[in-house]
Protein backbone atom coordinates (compact mmCIF):
# COMPACT_ATOMS: atom_id res chain seq x y z
CA UNK A 1 0.00 0.00 0.00
CA UNK A 2 1.37 3.39 -1.02
CA UNK A 3 1.97 5.84 1.82
CA UNK A 4 -0.32 8.82 1.65
CA UNK A 5 1.10 12.32 1.72
CA UNK A 6 -0.96 14.28 4.23
CA UNK A 7 -1.13 18.08 4.47
CA UNK A 8 -2.12 19.57 7.83
CA UNK A 9 -2.66 23.36 7.91
CA UNK A 10 -2.30 24.82 11.41
CA UNK A 11 -2.59 28.20 13.08
CA UNK A 12 -2.52 29.32 16.69
CA UNK A 13 -6.24 28.72 17.27
CA UNK A 14 -7.86 26.31 19.70
CA UNK A 15 -9.27 24.48 16.66
CA UNK A 16 -5.75 23.74 15.40
CA UNK A 17 -4.67 22.63 18.87
CA UNK A 18 -7.58 20.17 18.85
CA UNK A 19 -6.55 18.99 15.38
CA UNK A 20 -3.02 18.28 16.61
CA UNK A 21 -4.35 16.32 19.60
CA UNK A 22 -6.67 14.33 17.32
CA UNK A 23 -3.90 13.44 14.89
CA UNK A 24 -1.61 12.37 17.70
CA UNK A 25 -4.39 10.20 19.14
CA UNK A 26 -4.74 8.48 15.73
CA UNK A 27 -1.00 8.15 15.12
CA UNK A 28 -1.20 4.41 14.47
CA UNK A 29 -3.40 5.11 11.45
CA UNK A 30 -1.14 7.76 9.94
CA UNK A 31 1.51 7.24 7.32
CA UNK A 32 4.30 9.68 8.11
CA UNK A 33 5.70 12.04 7.33
CA UNK A 34 2.84 14.49 7.67
CA UNK A 35 3.38 17.98 6.28
CA UNK A 36 2.48 20.72 8.74
CA UNK A 37 1.62 24.01 7.04
CA UNK A 38 1.41 27.47 8.55
CA UNK A 39 0.21 30.28 6.28
CA UNK A 40 1.54 33.74 6.95
CA UNK A 41 -0.76 36.50 5.66
CA UNK A 42 1.38 39.63 5.42
CA UNK A 43 -1.21 41.58 3.44
CA UNK A 44 -2.72 42.89 6.66
CA UNK A 45 0.50 44.78 7.39
CA UNK A 46 -0.16 47.11 4.46
CA UNK A 47 -3.57 47.97 5.88
CA UNK A 48 -2.11 48.85 9.27
CA UNK A 49 -0.14 51.73 7.74
CA UNK A 50 3.27 51.21 9.35
CA UNK A 51 6.17 53.45 8.38
CA UNK A 52 8.54 51.44 6.16
CA UNK A 53 11.21 50.78 8.80
CA UNK A 54 8.67 49.81 11.44
CA UNK A 55 6.82 47.63 8.93
CA UNK A 56 10.03 45.79 8.00
CA UNK A 57 10.82 45.19 11.67
CA UNK A 58 7.28 43.99 12.36
CA UNK A 59 7.34 41.73 9.29
CA UNK A 60 10.61 40.18 10.48
CA UNK A 61 9.10 39.56 13.90
CA UNK A 62 5.99 37.96 12.38
CA UNK A 63 8.17 35.68 10.24
CA UNK A 64 10.21 34.66 13.30
CA UNK A 65 7.05 33.93 15.28
CA UNK A 66 5.70 31.82 12.40
CA UNK A 67 8.92 29.79 12.33
CA UNK A 68 8.78 29.33 16.11
CA UNK A 69 5.12 28.29 15.93
CA UNK A 70 5.63 25.62 13.28
CA UNK A 71 8.76 24.35 15.10
CA UNK A 72 6.71 23.99 18.30
CA UNK A 73 4.06 22.02 16.40
CA UNK A 74 6.76 19.76 14.97
CA UNK A 75 8.06 19.17 18.50
CA UNK A 76 4.59 18.04 19.65
CA UNK A 77 4.43 15.45 16.88
CA UNK A 78 8.04 14.37 17.38
CA UNK A 79 7.39 13.82 21.09
CA UNK A 80 4.57 11.48 20.09
CA UNK A 81 6.85 9.59 17.71
CA UNK A 82 5.32 11.01 14.51
CA UNK A 83 7.62 12.19 11.73
CA UNK A 84 6.61 15.51 10.20
CA UNK A 85 7.86 18.01 7.68
CA UNK A 86 7.05 21.70 8.03
CA UNK A 87 6.19 24.49 5.63
CA UNK A 88 5.58 28.19 6.17
CA UNK A 89 3.98 29.82 3.13
CA UNK A 90 2.96 33.40 2.54
CA UNK A 91 -0.45 34.36 1.22
CA UNK A 92 -4.11 34.28 2.13
CA UNK A 93 -4.81 31.14 4.13
CA UNK A 94 -7.81 29.99 2.10
CA UNK A 95 -6.20 30.24 -1.32
CA UNK A 96 -2.77 29.05 -0.19
CA UNK A 97 -4.12 25.91 1.47
CA UNK A 98 -6.28 25.03 -1.54
CA UNK A 99 -3.46 25.63 -4.02
CA UNK A 100 -1.04 23.47 -2.08
CA UNK A 101 -3.62 20.72 -1.47
CA UNK A 102 -4.46 20.65 -5.18
CA UNK A 103 -0.83 20.80 -6.35
CA UNK A 104 -0.76 17.02 -6.80
CA UNK A 105 1.77 16.55 -3.99
CA UNK A 106 -0.80 15.52 -1.39
CA UNK A 107 -3.31 12.69 -1.14
CA UNK A 108 -5.22 14.03 1.87
CA UNK A 109 -5.82 17.32 3.64
CA UNK A 110 -6.56 17.19 7.37
CA UNK A 111 -8.08 20.36 8.79
CA UNK A 112 -9.81 21.35 12.00
CA UNK A 113 -13.21 22.91 12.09
CA UNK A 114 -15.15 24.75 14.75
CA UNK A 115 -18.16 22.65 15.77
CA UNK A 116 -20.12 25.88 16.25
CA UNK A 117 -20.79 26.81 12.65
CA UNK A 118 -23.94 27.34 10.63
CA UNK A 119 -24.94 30.99 10.41
CA UNK A 120 -21.55 32.20 11.64
CA UNK A 121 -19.83 30.33 8.78
CA UNK A 122 -22.31 31.72 6.29
CA UNK A 123 -21.79 35.31 7.43
CA UNK A 124 -18.09 35.38 8.22
CA UNK A 125 -16.75 32.19 6.69
CA UNK A 126 -14.14 29.89 8.12
CA UNK A 127 -11.01 28.85 6.37
CA UNK A 128 -11.99 25.20 6.79
CA UNK A 129 -15.44 25.78 5.27
CA UNK A 130 -13.90 27.50 2.24
CA UNK A 131 -11.26 24.79 1.81
CA UNK A 132 -13.75 21.92 2.06
CA UNK A 133 -15.84 23.44 -0.73
CA UNK A 134 -13.03 24.61 -3.00
CA UNK A 135 -10.30 21.97 -2.94
CA UNK A 136 -10.30 18.90 -5.13
CA UNK A 137 -8.05 17.03 -2.68
CA UNK A 138 -9.86 14.67 -0.27
CA UNK A 139 -10.41 16.33 3.11
CA UNK A 140 -10.61 14.88 6.61
CA UNK A 141 -12.22 17.26 9.09
CA UNK A 142 -11.32 17.00 12.75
Amino acid sequence: MKAQKVLVPLDSSAISARTVKGLIAFKKRLSPPLTLLHVLDLSMLAILGFPEKTRDEFELRVRQEAAQFIAAQKDLFSAAGITVETLVKEGHARETICALADSGEYDLLVIGRNPVSGLRDLLFGQVSNFVVHQTKCPVLII
